[in-house]
């Protein structure tokens, strides 16, 4: 089984308020990408369960660690943000190079877990 998830596997630090519109966009994108690294942690997580029990484990892990830093959040409205408008536009905001990662996950990484929320969001639609 997976160990559960704690809220410090989530990336991204807490900012300070910004002072101007250039910091607030670079802020902006900085939060963006924080919570598409995070989201992408969550699905791998999920994507790993090696059964109903383990996947189990997961959510409730992920619920835990989503709230601590994000203040709610489950395995379903990850998976809806990164197959959404916002999540598209962090993910693109990333590969363009107009802000870097700051977690553990690599570029990679980030879009073969954007990859399964796609296809996991897509079975979901069907039933």
């Amino acid at each position: 089984m997976n160990a559960p998830m704690s809220p410090d596997q989530i990336p991204g630090a807490s900012e300070p308020a910004p002072s101007g519109p250039a910091e607030q966009d670079a802020d902006t994108l900085r939060a963006e990408a924080d919570k598409l690294e995070a989201y992408c942690v969550v699905v791998r997580a999920a994507s790993a369960a090696a059964d109903h029990a383990a996947f189990v484990e997961v959510s409730r892990a992920a619920s835990e660690a989503l709230r601590a830093r994000f203040g709610g959040g489950s395995i379903t409205s990850v998976f809806a943000w990164l197959t959404g408008r916002e999540g598209s536009a962090a993910l693109q905001s990333v590969l363009a190079g107009k802000v870097k990662l700051a977690g553990a996950l690599s570029i990679e990484q980030i879009a073969e877990a954007v990859e399964l929320a796609k296809k996991a969001e897509l079975l979901r639609q069907k039933r």
